[in-house]
């Protein structure tokens, strides 16, 4: 995996319909793209309780640490929809990754 120290995940529910989440998921790409220090973003629903994630890899705690404090982060309740009482922000030092733990 490149380079990748730190890890942020948001869960919540979202008054957005299933459909028109997934709409906005799609929009913001492109705006998710050019966030500095971003490598990845995984956006995964849980199939029990219809409950969205963002799962955000991130180079370093302050790439992490700058983008929850920008305006874009700050537009995430508003953009999706987020029920307040729902929402859980994770921050995880990355420890391991299988891909590069496992021998050739």
């Amino acid at each position: 995996m490149k380079n990748v120290n730190a890890v942020l995940s948001v869960k919540f529910k979202s008054n957005h319909s299933p459909e028109n989440l997934m709409k906005t998921c799609t929009e913001d790409l492109a705006i998710f793209s050019n966030v500095p220090g971003l490598v990845e973003k995984y956006y995964i629903a849980e199939e029990s309780t219809g409950a969205i994630s963002g799962i955000y890899l991130f180079e370093t705690k302050s790439a992490r640490a700058t983008f929850w404090t920008s305006e874009l982060a700050a537009t995430i309740p508003e953009r999706y929809a987020v029920i307040p009482e729902t929402l859980r922000v994770e921050e995880y030092e990355m420890a391991i990754v299988l891909s590069e733990a496992v021998p050739a």
